[in-house]
């Protein structure tokens, strides 16, 4: 939409413009942690193995995770671009009009003049200049005959160009003093009215009419109407300037337009260097992990195995967690939880994510009916592809989530002790000890070739086999002695 410029006023000096128109993580190391669970990490290419621990199995970096970087980091260098490419200083196509003065005031002297600074401008940019000199009864409340009253000339300058043109390509110029100053004028009585003048222009223009350019546009128009000058001598020496200024920044070589291209690649340079190495080390750990396999293997026991402080009943090492029934297999409850609720976060921070590319696509389809086919198209197109990634992570972190939930059933891993056969070959007629019996129930079989002396004739007890068994264990293991500080016995 177009939008003001600025202007000014006998008295009130010149004013800029400025008001415009219309999952949850997986943590993985080579050092055991409290809940992990060993993998090993199979190089098919070399072979080697690797051995490393993580709250559940390592992913690998896929394809389609590539892919979804560089869509992405495609979309945003053609959003971007597409910015840039609207902020350099260009001709425009000029296909809107052609430049005009409409003296309805009678305050310009040489019209002629003033036509020919505004078309060698068109000519240059593409901009197309109209200036209007009205009287203030013609749009404001000094005459109460008007069907539409105008509150100030900013607003009227604005709908003058809405009202005449549909593109926004023109650049609208409105200069307005009353009726009774315009005769005071012309008879010599005052050399400066009390007038107001307002510019408005389209979007397309501010690549070459910025503010930095306005600004200086407004401050010449001011100074010579403050002088006496008639408006259009004012205007004239305006776009003299302005077409110099165009000069500078539409020359490839000159430097005005070098800081100007440097500049407007900011955003595009900054794009870069977020999305690039993102995608560098995606594509590097695709590499990496395309030639890896991971499986699930359990400790021996050489691993560190945390406990809670009141003993050893429950401890859970490796994923697995013991109970009155056997061992199964179980992750932390802390862990299953966090997964759960990131899950969820990632859900309520998609949703955002969806409603906006719904909004482009809508956004998009009304560009194209009814303003701009090359925006809306664009803008049609990037919400498509916005709202398909949205929802592929959508229903990724869902999946996720479900995941979460279907860890939390377990199974019981029951482990039996293997039981204890003894030869009979030595001893033929010893039977199995049954859980009740007696050690003095068994009797070895009586020969003279066994080692073995009956009870009934051995007279005393060797003290050697009654006497507490010793270890080394307590003077040589500095791990039993701090454990059993600890109160573990």
């Amino acid at each position: 939409m177009p939008h003001s410029s600025g202007g000014g006023s006998h008295g009130g000096g010149f004013h800029g413009g400025g008001s415009h128109g219309g999952g949850s993580s997986n943590r993985v190391s080579s050092h055991y942690f409290y809940g992990a669970r060993r993998y090993r990490r199979h190089h098919r290419h070399t072979g080697q193995d690797e051995y490393v621990y993580a709250n559940s199995r390592p992913q690998k970096t896929t394809l389609s995770s590539v892919i979804i970087i560089f869509i992405v980091g495609l979309v945003f260098f053609g959003a971007v671009g597409f910015g840039t490419r609207s902020e350099m200083p260009h001709k425009l196509n000029g296909l809107y009009g052609t430049p005009a003065i409409y003296d309805y005031a009678d305050q310009i002297k040489d019209e002629d003049t003033l036509n020919e600074k505004i078309d060698d401008y068109y000519v240059l940019t593409g901009i197309c200049p109209v200036i209007y000199t009205v009287y203030d009864e013609d749009w404001s409340d000094r005459n109460p005959n008007l069907s539409t009253v105008y509150e100030n000339l900013e607003t009227y300058a604005y709908c003058t160009y809405v009202d005449n043109f549909s593109d926004e390509q023109h650049f609208v110029i409105v200069y307005s003093i009353s009726r009774r100053d315009a005769e005071r004028l012309s008879q010599g009585r005052i050399t400066v009215p009390d007038y107001s003048w307002e510019a408005c222009q389209g979007d397309d223009t501010d690549p070459i009419i910025t503010e930095a350019m306005f600004k200086r546009f407004g401050h010449l128009v001011q100074d010579d109407l403050e002088n006496g000058n008639d408006p259009g001598v004012a205007f004239e020496t305006a776009f003299e300037y302005a077409k110099k200024d165009a000069e500078s920044k539409l020359n490839p070589g000159s430097p005005s337009r070098i800081i100007s291209f440097i500049r407007s690649l900011m955003p595009l340079m900054f794009t870069a260097a977020i999305i690039v190495p993102m995608l560098v080390i995606t594509i590097k750990r695709y590499i990496k992990d395309r030639d890896v396999e991971y499986e699930e293997v359990p400790f021996d026991g050489s691993e560190p195995i945390s406990s809670g402080s009141s003993g050893l009943s429950g401890v859970s090492a490796g994923g697995y967690a013991e109970n009155s029934s056997g061992y199964s297999r179980s992750y932390s409850a802390s862990a299953s939880t966090a997964s759960k609720v990131g899950a969820i976060i990632g859900l309520v921070f998609m949703i955002p994510f969806l409603i906006t590319g719904v909004g482009l696509i809508i956004g998009g389809i009304v560009l194209l009916s009814n303003v701009d086919q090359g925006v809306g198209g664009f803008m049609l197109i990037f919400g498509i592809i916005w709202s398909a990634l949205s929802a592929l992570m959508f229903f990724k972190t869902l999946s996720a989530l479900f995941k979460a939930k279907s860890r939390d059933v377990t199974a019981p891993l029951t482990a039996e002790y293997p039981k204890a056969e003894y030869p009979k070959a030595d001893y033929p007629d010893a039977s199995p000890f049954a859980d009740n019996d007696p050690v003095s129930s068994f009797t070895p079989p009586q020969d003279t070739a066994s080692p073995f002396v009956p009870l009934k004739d051995q007279t005393e007890f060797d003290p050697c086999f009654f006497e507490p068994a010793k270890s080394n264990i307590e003077d040589d293991d500095e791990d039993y002695k701090r454990m059993n500080r600890k109160g573990y016995e």
